[in-house]
């Protein structure tokens, strides 16, 4: 036998290695078949019992791997024996001549079409489905179906009991009357020193953390998620700086622009979350970025819970991935119940309406398809990503706000600022010019770019500060002005904990 032209222009160790791992693939291809085959019998049964048909299939599978196991190990043991020491072409010989050996996932599946020719959808009804619309599913895929309901039936029975056994003390009377308890005082905090008003939405965000039982604090610690910066500040809102340092920059990281307010960490890299205040008062919605890492901070939409939420998706997708179509593990099994858990709180507060999970929820819930293409109508595109609330006319080009940026238009902008110092400054005469003219968006763009493209060079900190404070002023955002000079004069700090214990 000549060797299959897939192989050829193979080393020897290559072939032999390429051949035994297609053993041990079909090997893992039978058991799919025979797994399958449980639910393929029972398409035609009435659903009266998907969460005891999943145990059976538990079951049934168990004993489908460890006969697979039996073959495969078999299987293997011959091939180290009797193929390995042949020469390319004999061993292909050996392992293709004996398929029922060698091959039985490929002889059960052609001996399953063979029983059941009309089955799977030819490529010409697949094609019809797809410019028609619903046609007539094939077996197979009624099994994975009835598969797939079977196993979210057993785990809706699992998580029932589970539930039984971890339910949360009964924190929910107690952390509204805190909330409105000491609503006012954080309240007048947060007036007084910055400026601001603080939304609804983060008095609804601390409700659900003051709400967790500690099954959903574990869950929250599994998506990384922990409330920080200014929600230091609720549970004691009197709680002072350290000496010689402002409140203001507690939770400031280097690049945060004057518009953002962190309120939580995400684990990895310096992920932190931030109210967003475009205009110094009344909070626009949430942003977010990896201090320690690439991409801006996004533009500014949302709450804080819608936030949570969204990483919840995230961290279920994961979870779906690693859980697959197979039993799954007691610890995972474990994992996803607090998470369903940590999902159910949130959404008693916030989010009810959205039902989707997973991937699912993302696919459902994003930027509308305009924004995307078109960016926001009312702001300019801004190298930190969150793009500058402001009319006027910059003279640096740049498009409307999209969700994430040109990638072109930022590395081109970027090596400008840090690579052409004259041009810059230049750039910095004529913003100020115009700014006091009465025309703030070049120096409120192009302050924003110099505070996220400083990277540690103080003539850039300097400008950035310059631009910022005079743009702010002008458009009456004296809070935002006050905040720039207050992190201007602390971005050195070693650490952004700034709050005095």
């Amino acid at each position: 036998m000549a060797l299959p032209r897939w192989l050829e222009g193979k080393s020897d160790e290559e072939v032999i290695a390429a051949l035994r791992a297609e053993v041990v693939d079909d090997h893992n291809r039978l058991a799919r078949i025979e797994k399958l085959t449980f639910f393929y019998e029972l398409v035609d049964e009435p659903e009266e019992n998907l969460a005891g048909e999943w145990d059976a299939y538990c079951r049934h599978a168990s004993h489908v791997d460890e006969r697979v196991a039996r073959l495969r190990s078999t299987a293997l043991e011959r091939f180290d024996r009797e193929v390995v020491p042949l020469p390319p072409a004999s061993a292909a010989a050996v392992v293709y001549g004996d398929d029922d050996f060698w091959f039985p996932g490929f002889v059960a599946e052609r001996r399953h079409n063979e029983r059941h020719p009309t089955d799977e959808l030819t490529p010409e009804k697949r094609l019809l489905r797809t410019i028609f619309g619903e046609m007539r599913a094939s077996r197979s895929e009624l099994a994975e179906e009835r598969r797939r309901a079977a196993r979210r039936a057993a785990e809706d029975r699992d998580y029932a009991v589970w539930r039984s056994a971890h339910q949360p003390p009964e924190a929910t009377r107690a952390a509204e009357s805190r909330v409105a308890r000491d609503r006012a005082a954080i309240e007048r905090r947060f007036a007084d020193d910055w400026g601001i008003e603080l939304p609804d939405s983060i008095f609804r965000y601390w409700l659900f953390l003051l709400s967790l039982g500690p099954a959903e604090r574990r869950a929250l610690d599994d998506t990384e998620l922990q409330p920080f910066g200014i929600m230091d500040l609720f549970e004691d809102p009197a709680r002072p700086p350290r000496e010689g340092l402002d409140v203001r920059v507690h939770g400031r990281y280097y690049r945060d622009p004057p518009e953002f307010l962190t309120f939580m960490h995400g684990g990895s890299d310096g992920l932190h979350f931030g109210l967003w205040y475009d205009d110094g008062r009344t909070c626009t919605g949430v942003a977010s970025y990896y201090n320690n890492d690439g991409g801006g901070v996004g533009l500014p939409s949302g709450t804080p819970l819608k936030a949570v939420r969204a990483r919840i998706e995230w961290h279920q997708a994961h979870l779906d991935n690693e859980a697959g179509e197979e039993p799954i593990p007691a610890d995972l099994a474990e994992e996803r119940f607090r998470l369903r858990a940590l999902r159910e709180i949130l959404m008693t507060v916030e989010t009810g309406d959205r039902p989707e999970k997973g991937a699912a929820y993302h696919e459902t819930y994003r930027h509308e398809a305009g924004v995307f293409e078109d960016g926001d109508p009312s702001r300019f595109e801004t190298l930190d990503g969150g793009g500058a609330l402001v009319e006027g006319e910059p003279v640096v080009p740049r498009d409307r706000q999209r969700p994430y940026g040109s990638y072109d238009w930022y590395n081109n902008l970027h090596k400008q600022l840090t690579d052409e110092p004259d041009t810059v400054a230049a750039w910095v005469t004529e913003a100020l010019r115009r700014c006091a003219a009465g025309d703030p968006a070049f120096a409120l763009t192009l302050g924003r770019d110099l505070h996220w493209a400083s990277g540690g060079d103080a003539e850039r900190e300097r400008q950035a500060h310059e631009l910022l404070v005079a743009a702010y002023r002008a458009l009456g955002r004296h809070n935002l002005a006050e905040i720039t000079t207050a992190h201007h004069q602390h971005r050195d700090l070693p650490r952004v904990d700034v709050l005095r214990t």
